[in-house]
C-alpha cells in the first residue's frame, strides 16, 4: 500500500486512502501551480517514505530483544557445562534457534512483533505526509462518491488523473467545504 501511495503521490496526485474501509482523501491548496502541486507531492511522499518509525536495531526475525530471558524468547540456562555461572545465554537442549525449530509461541511472538513494527512504520509515514502537506499550507478533504467513481475510471499516473485531482485540489469551493464533505 505504501508503494502505491508513493507512486500516486510521485505521479502528481496528492491522494491517500487512510484505511481500506476509510474515506478516500486528497489535499488541496488555492492558487498553487501544477508544478508546485506536483513538487510538493513528490517531496512529501519522499519524506514519508523515509519515515520508518524506528531503525529496527536489535531485531532478528521479528524478535527484538525485549522478551523475557535472553532476549531471544527461548528458555535459557544460567550455568555453563562446567557449572559456573555465565552471562552467555545457552538455549536449553543445546543448539540454536534453527537446530530443531522454534516453538509455536516463539514464532507467534516474532510474527506479532513484525506486524506491530509494520503498523508503526505505516503510522509514521502517514503522520509524516500529513505533517508535510499541512506544513506547506495544504488542506485535506474527502472525495465525494462521484469524485471517487470518476477517479476510479482514470488510470493511475495518467495526465487525465493528474488534471482531475489538480482541479479538485485548487477549487476554492472544495477547499472551503473540506470539513463538511
Amino acid at each position: 500500500m505504501v508503494k502505491k501511495l508513493f507512486a500516486a503521490l510521485a505521479a502528481g496526485g496528492i491522494v491517500a486512502c487512510a484505511t481500506s474501509n476509510g474515506p478516500m482523501t486528497s489535499w488541496g491548496k488555492e492558487n498553487v501551480s501544477m508544478l508546485d502541486y506536483q513538487t510538493d507531492g513528490i517531496l512529501c511522499a519522499t519524506l514519508a517514505q523515509n519515515a520508518d518509525g524506528g531503525n529496527g536495531a536489535n531485531s532478528a526475525g521479528g524478535i527484538n530483544g525485549r522478551n523475557a530471558g535472553s532476549g531471544t524468547g527461548l528458555p535459557t540456562q544460567s550455568t555453563t557445562q562446567s557449572g559456573t555461572n555465565s552471562n552467555a545465554a545457552v538455549p536449553v537442549g543445546g543448539g540454536g534457534v534453527y537446530r530443531e525449530g522454534a516453538s509455536a509461541d516463539f514464532a507467534n511472538r516474532a510474527a506479532q512483533q513484525q506486524r506491530q513494527a509494520e503498523m508503526q512504520r505505516l503510522k509514521a509515514r502517514n503522520d509524516a505526509i500529513h505533517s508535510c502537506l499541512a506544513g506547506r499550507g495544504y488542506t485535506e478533504f474527502r472525495l465525494t462518491a462521484d469524485e471517487r467513481a470518476k477517479l476510479a475510471t482514470l488510470p493511475e499516473g495518467s495526465e487525465e488523473r493528474r488534471k482531475f485531482l489538480y482541479a479538485l485540489a485548487t477549487n476554492p469551493e472544495v477547499l472551503k467545504n473540506a470539513s463538511t464533505r
